[in-house]
């Protein structure tokens, strides 16, 4: 006869307290923004407003790149139904959007125990409500990669979208890919100390983490609209921001730039080999046709060779340089943090 089966001892009430708070899941949400209070304070309400998985704390950080316009009275008395804390992460001098998000996911890795973090932009053209779409696709993935929301309908001007359709079409001939995300992705918690090391972030988020390999799903998200004030991207802004993405791949673009200046100077041989054989063999042309082509094709190559040299110096340096780490260099960065609510 065997021994009789126990069963389980009942937990306590506080043994049942620990274990709801050991199953309960962070969320941070890193937003970055410069001047832009008006349209921060009406995402904040969507926010509280979106679907997530029960027993989910919701944490904001707003990463301030060095506003100039004081945070209003409103948005400071804002008050919220689901989210947890809303802090500001002040930044000590203006860095732009995307060195501000390196800033901020680096302040989360070193501060925050989270097991998601949602990078958006602060104006509301990227839907909160998508980020229940971005957590389910997580999950189904096995929450081992990152997933960004793949722009699949814009809703900005036809000069924008016009420009934007150059600027893909040059990346793409450029580097040999797609690029049609931006900042607005769901990173989980055990990648963060994976981005956190790219030093490529420091000068576009997204293209950063192409160019490192890590594992990333692109899934499609309608682009909203703004939901107040006007946009902070111009014309400068917005070809600076295209140059930085394709700057990630600077030894790529030099190397295929460079190659491409091999092919030309083959091809310019041939074209010089080809005017001497009909200048000695023929009595095709005009007289004195062969020398100033000649010396057209000549000139030619000594300035394909020249510019040849100059990237092979400029590929040369870029290898040679020490980066800037984020995770490392973040905190010369941060000026102080503290919540929204006094």
């Amino acid at each position: 006869m065997g021994l009789p089966k126990l069963s389980p001892p009942k937990q306590s009430l506080n043994q049942s307290l620990i274990t709801d708070l050991t199953d309960r899941r962070n969320l941070v949400i890193v937003i970055p923004s410069f001047n832009d209070w008006e349209a921060l304070e009406k995402l904040l309400l969507l926010i509280d407003e979106i679907i997530i998985p029960q027993g989910t704390n919701l944490e904001v950080v707003i990463v301030d790149d060095y506003s100039t316009m004081p945070i209003p009275h409103s948005l400071t008395h804002q008050e919220h139904r689901q989210i947890r804390a809303v802090n500001i992460l002040r930044l000590r001098r203006n860095l732009g959007h995307q060195r501000a998000i390196a800033v901020g996911l680096s302040y989360v890795y070193s501060h925050s125990d989270c097991d998601w973090v949602v990078v958006m932009d602060g104006d509301g053209e990227d839907n909160p409500f998508a980020i229940e779409h971005l957590l389910n696709v997580s999950d189904k993935t096995g929450n081992n990669k990152i997933i960004f929301a793949k722009r699949s309908k814009r809703s900005e001007s036809y000069t924008f979208k016009f420009l934007y359709f150059i600027y893909k079409k040059l990346y793409l001939l450029l580097i040999g890919k797609e690029i049609s995300v931006g900042n607005f992705s769901l990173l989980p918690a055990y990648l963060l100390k994976n981005v956190v090391v790219i030093s490529e972030i420091w000068n576009h988020y997204s293209s950063g983490i192409y160019r490192s390999r890590i594992p990333y799903i692109e899934v499609d998200v309608p682009r909203a609209k703004r939901l107040a004030g006007q946009p902070k991207m111009n014309l400068v802004s917005l070809v600076t921001h295209g140059l930085s993405s394709i700057a990630v791949y600077g030894d790529i673009v030099g190397t295929r730039i460079l190659l491409s200046i091999v092919v030309l100077l083959v091809i310019l041989l041939l074209l010089l080999g080809l005017v001497l054989l009909i200048r000695v063999f023929t009595d095709w042309g005009i007289p004195g046709w062969a020398t100033y082509v000649s010396g057209l094709l000549v000139l030619s190559m000594l300035q394909l060779v020249l510019i040849g040299t100059v990237f092979s110096l400029i590929i040369l340096s870029t290898r040679n340089q020490s980066n800037l780490i984020p995770v490392r260099d973040y905190k010369y960065y941060v000026d102080d943090f503290f919540p929204l609510k006094p």
